[in-house]
């Protein structure tokens, strides 16, 4: 069995100063996808790449102190890829692609469209590459799992007040369109093949309020797999408790290939 987690940090100084070493060391996924890591390389924390059991991909923002992803993985890959070759998507690091024998990895981290909804268009233009890139590796015959924080919560189950958010990005109807895009396009949402009709599981909470001691939440992290995958799939869930950031990390455990 293997066991990866995805995880919007917030801040990977941040979230190591609050817990994350341990939680890696306790947890000790087989791979562990990062967002919002809002770093350089050069400034991860020394006592974090001191584990050497895994290793290393990371792929920061141009601007400093802002997005990016990184990738912790025990299996080495085949070829890594942190480029989908458009330049405003690249310059902020939102995406990896690990391939490895057995499946391809995607990790993203989907952009927020604003209060304002100013970038609503931008975050729709990257998920439709990213649909791309998934089609193109189904259609030469591989498996592939994504990953990420989606910053969208697809249905109303899967966020606390669904009709107050109606004109609230993230909830908005043609965002949640391209999740039925996704969907239709062969990806199978892993929690909600384990759960699917179990309310109040969220996976990023609001720091105002207490919303996340009374779970007044929204479920905007997924790990989505293609069709021809569903049999290896073993579970999904979320680790509610695990703090350290406004998101939670999320679980896939798949079964052996």
């Amino acid at each position: 069995m293997k066991t990866l987690v995805s995880w919007n940090v917030n801040g990977i100084r941040a979230c190591v100063n609050k817990g994350f070493i341990d939680f890696l060391d306790s947890y000790s996924p087989d791979i562990i996808c990062l967002q919002e890591i809002k770093a350089m390389a050069d400034q991860f924390p020394p006592e974090l790449l001191a584990k050497k059991n895994y290793n290393f991909f990371i792929n920061p923002a141009v601007r400093r102190g802002y997005s990016g992803t990184a990738i912790l993985t025990k299996e080495v890959p085949l070829k890594y890829i942190d480029k989908i070759g458009i330049k405003k998507f690249d310059d902020e690091g939102r995406t990896q692609i690990l391939e490895f024998e057995e499946y391809i990895l995607i990790n993203c981290y989907f952009p927020n469209g604003q209060r304002d909804h100013g970038r609503v268009d931008f975050k729709l233009e990257y998920y439709k590459k990213i649909l791309s890139i998934f089609k193109k590796y189904v259609k030469a015959g591989r498996h592939v799992v994504l990953t990420g924080d989606f910053n969208t919560a697809h249905e109303e189950i899967d966020l606390a007040n669904p009709k107050t958010n109606q004109k609230t990005t993230g909830f908005l109807p043609h965002e949640r369109e391209w999740m039925d895009k996704y969907i239709n396009a062969g990806m199978i949402d892993s929690l909600r093949k384990f759960h699917p009709n179990k309310e109040g599981i969220y996976s990023w909470w609001t720091y105002r309020g207490d919303c996340r001691a009374r779970n007044v939440g929204w479920r905007i992290d997924y790990f989505m797999v293609n069709q021809g995958m569903e049999d290896k799939l073993k579970d999904c869930h979320h680790l509610t408790e695990i703090m350290g950031s406004d998101h939670c990390p999320i679980v896939l455990k798949l079964k052996k290939m």
